[in-house]
């Protein structure tokens, strides 16, 4: 009883001491102020709420040191301004500058990002800061690009925005040619796009590797110590998983690490020289250019490479056709490319699909069409082999009719095993297979990096890439031109409401754009409506227009719903919408023969400049050149009409049109300049307000349009021929033969006349002849030179990868020429160059090329070669006829030659590498004393 009663009086007495103790005070909350739209790092989501990699941050540092936080956003310069008045504690992050060290204490960075100035594309040429000066270069107030910059280069002109979402905004809207900002990616991903279109990140200069620090004010001892032990106290691999949710990778991370199978090509392989090539190592790089993120390539077999993502080694899978049916357990990360599979029978073409009955077809057991296949085939039967040289020898043997696989892989397998003419394919039967990069299912940033990176690239970007490697274009996804493009249903179904399109153009304007002796619309830019028709599914009606300001009116009044060659200006934002830049346009400037040529437009001041009434030109001369007397005319045939007969001193219109109006002997007496000033100016179609919809479908059809097929338009409308006004006289000749003998002697006049403009005429022809063919062939030994030679290797690979042929390509330097030229002089090293010359062309066959590279060095391109027998065997005449002394006047020299022999495809299968491997072969030649050749 007596322990129970003490028992009693210690825990009463511990009672009343704990109700007498005063309780502890709640923490109060830290005020963290932000920018509101600095994304990823600071800014606010969809929902008002605070977001990034720093609030990310600091709130794992108040989870660890329990203080409590309210983050509050403002504009970049107002949260400066917060922090600066005492109404916030600190600032989550900002870069540290002289000015801000005056203002407050910052603490050790906790992240960094790097800042570049953004150059519009038509900026490609300036790669230094200083040549910048002329230009506005937007920057968000208050932010530290100003200071870093003005330091760098003094003189520098800026203009100022209160946050990025107005800096980005004036840059779209064409207000700007340079502003600065952070690496990284915007939220939304269509001005994502338009932004990388607009203003590549290959044109970007890096400002400064940007250190990203908390900040403080002055005098604040205790929050700084408890700001840095809460930072030591975080866990590192917290920063590192932040790191990657929001920036796809680490920062301290030299690029991405992509996991690649091998053996795979023209998809994916090891090239020769040891380093990653193929279609997928194309598009990666070309990924790597647009997003400016560094990449390497980890090589394996198919499992190796998905373990390597699986397990962290690798960030990313390079491609692989994963499916419902075959899933990885990874995230896909992006859509890379359609392979196409089809069935390759041996020896034999097949009539049917019925003629497989009860035989045995084979493929790959990872196939993930195979479903499909014993759907297709239910009375043949599958046998799985582990590798297509495995199929090839299961065919051989006899063990199957056949195979399905995918088609470029096998037909460059084949082709390597010299096997290509014993399989025969069956077109009919075809299987898609989808290819997608893979991420882990962790890494939710680096997917949605991956993801905006291969969405923003063009179509004509990846149409280049595929038909670098895609020798057949029946296995082509891009770079399809008369076909409709893969469109999804909702857009199907959108063209499909539409009505007839009403395109409108000018009846004459050539070559861009003129009504025909039929009456109809021809030019280029009917043959880009014609690509629209045919990629797209639409109907388009011409419309015609004499005047230009008349055509424009009625776009934008919607009278017409299209017009090609329109020019993207600030102050047609909101009257009409524009697609993507289809055309080259840069403006000339047309003056008489004898006036100094003028190649700026400052130069024009006082004089008078003639300029197409309704052209975008005209505002902008008005504002930006008060000085120069602007002269209005109809259209280009005016305006040149108005400098001959001294109405105006020059006249201004697109290169393109003018090149063709000049060709006219009646503007002889006129001459053309190309205007520094605008020599970067590109087309646009018009497209009036109501057809937001169909701008990125003509969007997806003018990015098929790449650089070929743009010169085989040009060609077609633009030929090169002379306007010789015979047809002009002829008809004035038959009308004073009608008129009799009173006209005779004014008629022979007219013979004169037209006799002597013939002979000029045909002077002019053969000159200009001349002059072409200068431009394409060797002074000296009157062979092609390298510009002719790279024209000629382009159209046989072309050519030859059309009809799968194969072709040789020989690099030949002169052993001892060195010798001849110090022993004897130039002059007789000049005269050795053209006897070999002669001997080169003696032995080849008139379709094969032999152009001088260079100095001592010759390149010889052999088309539609049958064996590497028959190659040898050239290669053997001609070094041995080189062996032969040669006879230059009164003495006999002696040289060998070395000789480096490539193959297509089996060496290259584009222009770079063949050259690269016969210059390769041809020095091992050399170096093993010469008088021979190299074979790979």
């Amino acid at each position: 009883m007596k322990a129970f009663l003490s028992a009693f009086l210690v825990l009463l007495a511990c009672s009343f001491s704990t109700l007498a103790a005063p309780a502890q005070p709640e923490r109060q909350p830290l005020i963290m102020v932000m920018g509101e739209d600095s994304f990823p790092f600071q800014f606010l989501d969809d929902e008002g709420q605070p977001a990034g990699l720093l609030v990310d941050f600091w709130r794992e540092w108040g989870r660890i040191t329990g203080q409590p936080l309210v983050f509050v956003a403002r504009h970049w310069q107002d949260s400066l301004d917060q922090l600066a008045k005492g109404k916030a504690d600190i600032h989550i992050g900002m870069a540290q500058t002289p000015q801000r060290e005056a203002l407050f204490d910052f603490i050790a960075p906790v992240s960094e990002v790097n800042t570049y100035l953004y150059l519009h594309q038509e900026l490609t040429a300036r790669k230094q800061l200083n040549q910048l000066l002329p230009f506005q270069i937007g920057i968000v107030s208050g932010s530290s690009h100003e200071p870093e910059l003005k330091a760098q280069v003094p003189g520098l002109q800026f203009r100022y925005f209160p946050s990025r979402e107005d800096l980005l905004g004036a840059a779209l809207a064409g207000e700007l040619a340079v502003f600065a900002g952070m690496d990284g990616y915007l939220r939304d991903q269509q001005q994502q796009e338009q932004l990388m279109t607009l203003f590549p990140v290959a044109n970007r200069l890096l400002i400064k590797q940007t250190k990203i620090h908390p900040a403080i004010n002055k005098q604040k001892p205790q929050l700084k110590k408890l700001i840095e032990d809460g930072i030591a106290a975080m866990d590192p691999d917290f920063i590192r998983i932040n790191e990657r949710r929001w920036l796809g990778f680490q920062r301290h991370q030299a690029g991405l690490a992509i996991a690649m199978q091998v053996g795979v090509e023209p998809f994916v392989d090891i090239g020769l020289d040891g380093q990653p090539h193929g279609l997928y190592v194309d598009m990666w790089r070309l990924w790597s250019q647009k997003t400016g993120i560094g990449i390497n390539f980890i090589p394996g077999d198919m499992n190796r490479s998905l373990e390597d993502v699986r397990r962290g080694v690798a960030d990313a899978h390079i491609g692989y056709p994963e499916s419902d049916e075959m899933r990885t357990g990874l995230e896909r990360a992006a859509h890379l490319y359609t392979v196409k599979s089809r069935l390759f029978m041996y020896q034999k073409e097949l009539g049917s699909e019925q003629q497989l009955a009860g035989q045995r077809i084979g493929v790959v057991p990872t196939a993930p069409y195979l479903a499909e296949l014993k759907q297709r085939l239910p009375n043949t039967s599958l046998r799985f082999y582990d590798s297509m040289a495995a199929m090839v020898e299961g065919a051989r043997k006899g063990d199957i009719a056949g195979f399905v696989a995918a088609a470029a892989w096998t037909q460059h397998s084949l082709l390597q095993s010299k096997r290509w003419s014993e399989f025969y394919q069956y077109p009919d039967m075809e299987f898609n297979t989808e290819i997608y990069v893979l991420t882990r299912k962790e890494d939710p940033g680096l997917t949605q990096r991956i993801a905006r990176g291969f969405q923003s690239l063009g179509w004509q970007e990846k149409s280049a890439v595929e038909h670098k490697w895609m020798l057949n274009s029946q296995d082509h996804v891009f770079g399809v031109e008369k076909q409709q493009l893969p469109l999804s249903s909702d857009d199907r179904d959108m063209l499909a409401k539409l009505p007839e399109l009403r395109m409108g153009y000018l009846a004459d304007w050539p070559p861009m754009e003129f009504q025909d002796e039929k009456g109809q619309f021809a030019g280029i830019n009917s043959d880009i409506a014609k690509r629209f028709e045919a990629q797209l599914g639409i109907k388009i009606k011409p419309v015609m227009f004499k005047e230009w300001h008349s055509l424009f009116d009625a776009l934008r009044r919607g009278e017409v719903d299209l017009a090609g060659s329109v020019a993207k200006m600030p102050e047609r934002e909101g009257s009409l919408l524009y697609s993507d830049p289809y055309w080259p346009s840069p403006w000339a400037l047309v003056s008489p023969v004898q006036q100094v040529s003028v190649f700026n437009l400052d130069q024009l001041a006082g004089q008078r400049l003639a300029v197409v009434e309704g052209y975008q030109l005209v505002a902008r001369l008005t504002a930006e050149q008060p000085g120069i007397r602007l002269v209005l005319v109809p259209d280009t045939r005016a305006g040149l009409d108005a400098v001959q007969a001294g109405k105006a001193d020059v006249f201004i219109d697109k290169v393109v049109t003018l090149a063709s109006a000049l060709r006219s002997s009646e503007y002889s007496q006129l001459k053309m300049s190309l205007l520094a000033d605008l020599a970067e100016q590109k087309s646009h179609v018009g497209v009036a307000l109501g057809f937001e919809p169909l701008v990125p479908l003509l969007n997806a059809s003018l990015a098929t349009l790449d650089k070929a097929t743009q010169q085989r338009i040009h060609d077609r409308w633009v030929p090169l021929t002379i306007d010789t006004g015979a047809a002009r006289y002829q008809r004035w000749l038959q009308i004073f033969l009608v008129a009799g003998a009173v006209l005779l002697l004014i008629t022979v006049a007219v013979v004169i006349v037209n006799r002597r403009l013939n002979r000029e005429v045909e002077a002019r022809q053969k000159a200009e002849a001349r002059i072409a063919h200068l431009a394409s062939h060797d002074n000296l030994t009157k062979l092609p030179n390298r510009s002719l030679l790279d024209d000629r290797l382009n159209q046989a690979l072309l050519q030859h990868g059309r009809e799968q042929q194969r072709f040789a390509l020989m690099f030949l330097d002169l052993d001892g020429f060195k010798d001849v030229n110090d022993s004897f002089g130039h002059a007789e090293g000049d005269k050795l160059l053209v006897k070999v010359a002669q001997i080169l062309s003696e032995t080849i066959r008139k379709s094969d090329t032999v152009a001088r590279f260079g100095g001592d060095e010759f390149v010889i391109l052999l088309n539609r070669i049958t064996d590497l027998d028959s190659v040898c065997e050239v290669a053997e005449n001609l070094v041995a006829r080189l062996a032969k002394p040669i006879a230059l006047g009164n003495r006999q020299v002696q040289i060998s030659v070395s000789l480096g022999l490539a193959l297509y495809p089996e060496d290259g299968d584009n222009a770079i590498s063949l050259m690269q491997k016969a210059d390769k072969l041809m020095y091992h030649a050399k170096r093993s004393g010469g008088n021979g050749y190299r074979v790979g």
